[in-house]
């Protein structure tokens, strides 16, 4: 073969060789493309990331501060999306909107939150998602450590009570599956619509997403859930009940209202543990005699009506009624005497009235004339009661005279009773009350004159720490904490005690100590002197559905053995592995040595 007739064969492999390293070249290229930008992927989900953990972190802070305000009527609650009409206004940009109608979409208000202007890696300022139940709408909002987030997220029913989102760049969404096709625009003035920043179901804002189709979707969305932002209120509520429920506990049955001896206040006795519900709920909050940890009695005797749904309803005669009969009117120092009088029951038997016809002495005229009724009630301290004065009146008027009845002030005493006194059962009250009758000369009503005297069921009616509309304590009641909340007390500082109230200190722990004892870890110091205290239950750690009837779902370990030692914020490194478990109790003490 000659020289000439190898030149082709020559150019061929070095055309094959070129093809070869160009080939390689581009697979080069196409690899370090594809590398590069999955980079760039990490780096703008990584932006992303931060700033949306940003965000939740000031979300979780905003409605801790916010629950522990004592002005906050709905704690718990958090703040609406930024108001739709701030999107083009530099002063209130980034401000919550005071209400919302949920679930509600919108941007995120960091300015509200405290928080800089956040922005996703595409320079777009974070979306922000609320759930149903979650913030203000325009009623009061019922919040507390059972209250589950209500956004379905990916499917999931009640998986978040908000989302935050990285919107990311505008892009020609294309249609795919649930995602409808939109070819998004960024305004820059205007009230925004969701579909240009959001896609897929978080466009629609009845559903959403995490994850989509690449062709149809770009958001970069971050939950928060129910166990991200109760852990903070519940710390804020126990300080807010420390704070404004635990005083007012204190003065329910003071010694100045309810006429016994010492300085010391008594405690209602505890309704026994059962479902607090609602819903499913089966106690009555009805507090038992000798009965001493358990729920608060927070049953009502007025303003519900009783049902099934409502068992803590309990309206005369259910609970608070006569113990008997009120006898008559008597006249208990003066210079006359009740000539005549009949007694009858009004209203059905919820006022028992008294009228007749009184006289003056005839020797000293001038002297006056005082009567008075005596009525008990049962089972006081089987809740929290009040005393209403202006539910008993005295009145008197001329007997030959048509007009109108004179109305006297009444001066009166109540006693809660021990159930010593005979005839007087533990728990009850008796009040005796009357007033001084008008001088019969001095008025010109000639020798005798008409008085009337009554007394109404209601004149113990219930405490202001059960009006869910009273403005510092309503929110307990709204919010359902009290469905929530342990109760003990000893047993000396109860209405089986009177008129000696109060607990012995003691600080060796033993059993036999009659004071409520709180061991305070890692210490181990156990505090003998507390004669009342609250446990505040936190969220589910046994994964159970609540409401329920088990006290261990709420309370753990010796806060739910019935005994008198309690314990707050237990480190359990020191102690056997059976023991080593979460806990979430907070106690408040209401009242000490």
């Amino acid at each position: 073969m000659s020289r000439v007739s190898l030149r082709p064969q020559r150019g061929i492999a070095l055309i094959a060789l070129v093809a070869v390293i160009a080939l390689g070249a581009s697979w080069y290229m196409v690899h370090r493309l594809n590398t590069d930008t999955g980079l760039m992927t990490a780096v703008v989900r990584e932006r992303n990331a931060e700033a949306l953990n940003r965000a939740k972190q000031a979300l979780i802070g905003y409605v801790a501060n916010d629950t522990a305000d004592a002005a906050e009527q709905n704690p718990g609650r958090l703040p609406c999306p930024e108001a739709p009409g701030s999107f083009d206004n530099p002063s209130t940009e980034g401000t919550a909107a005071g209400t919302c109608t949920l679930p509600a979409v919108g941007r995120l208000p960091w300015r509200t939150l405290g928080l800089d202007k956040l922005v996703d890696a595409a320079g777009e300022p974070l979306w922000y998602v609320v759930s149903p139940g979650w913030a203000y709408s325009g009623s009061n909002l019922t919040i507390n450590s059972n209250t589950p987030g209500q956004l379905t997220v990916d499917s999931v029913a009640n998986s978040a009570v908000a989302l935050i989102i990285a919107p990311g760049p505008a892009f020609a969404a294309q249609a795919s599956g649930p995602c409808a096709a939109k070819s998004q625009t960024r305004p820059t003035s205007g009230t925004p619509d969701p579909s240009n920043y959001l896609e897929c179901q978080n466009a629609v804002g009845s559903t959403f997403v995490t994850t989509g189709p690449s062709v149809s979707f770009n958001d970069q969305v971050l939950r928060v859930t129910a166990a991200d932002v109760i852990p903070g209120i519940e710390a804020a509520i126990a300080d807010r009940i420390q704070r404004q429920i635990v005083p007012v506990l204190k003065t329910v049955y003071a010694p100045s209202t309810w006429g016994f001896s010492g300085s010391n206040p008594v405690y209602p006795f505890a309704a026994p543990f059962a479902n607090p519900g609602p819903g499913s709920g089966t106690s009555n909050y009805q507090g038992v005699a000798t009965s001493y940890q358990g729920l608060l009695p927070f049953n009502q005797t007025q303003g519900c009506t009783a049902s099934a749904s409502n068992p803590r309803c309990l309206p005369h005669p259910a609970l608070v009624t006569w113990q008997s009969t009120p006898a008559p009117a008597v006249e208990v120092y003066g210079y006359g005497y009740i000539q005549t009088q009949s007694c009858s029951w009004q209203s059905g038997n919820d006022v028992r009235e008294c009228t007749g016809e009184y006289h003056e002495y005839n020797y000293q005229p001038w002297r006056p004339i005082r009567i008075e009724m005596t009525a008990t009630f049962t089972n006081v301290a089987m809740g929290l009661r009040a005393l209403d004065a202006t539910k008993f009146t005295v009145e008197a008027k001329d007997d030959t005279s048509s007009g109108p009845w004179l109305s006297l002030p009444p001066t009166y005493t109540i006693a809660l009773n021990n159930g010593s006194a005979w005839g007087k059962p533990l728990g009850s009250a008796t009040i005796t009350f009357g007033a001084t009758l008008p001088n019969i000369d001095a008025y010109g009503w000639g020798t005798y004159a008409d008085f009337r005297i009554r007394i109404d069921r209601n004149s113990i009616s219930d405490h202001s720490l059960l009006d869910a509309t009273n403005p510092t304590t309503g929110w307990f009641v709204r919010n359902d904490w009290f469905r929530l909340v342990y109760y003990a007390a000893a047993k000396t500082t109860t209405a089986a005690y009177l008129p000696s109230v109060g607990c012995t200190t003691s600080t060796s722990g033993l059993l036999s100590d009659n004071c409520l004892r709180l061991t305070t870890w890692p210490s181990t110091a156990v505090a003998g002197d507390k004669r009342a205290l609250l446990l505040l239950a936190g969220r589910t750690l046994t994964g159970a559905s609540r409401p329920n009837g088990n006290i261990a779902d709420y309370v753990e370990f010796g806060n739910n053995d019935g005994g008198t030692l309690y314990e707050q914020d237990p480190i359990r490194s020191y102690v056997n592995a059976a023991l080593k478990a979460p806990f979430n109790d907070r106690v408040m003490v209401v009242d000490s040595n």
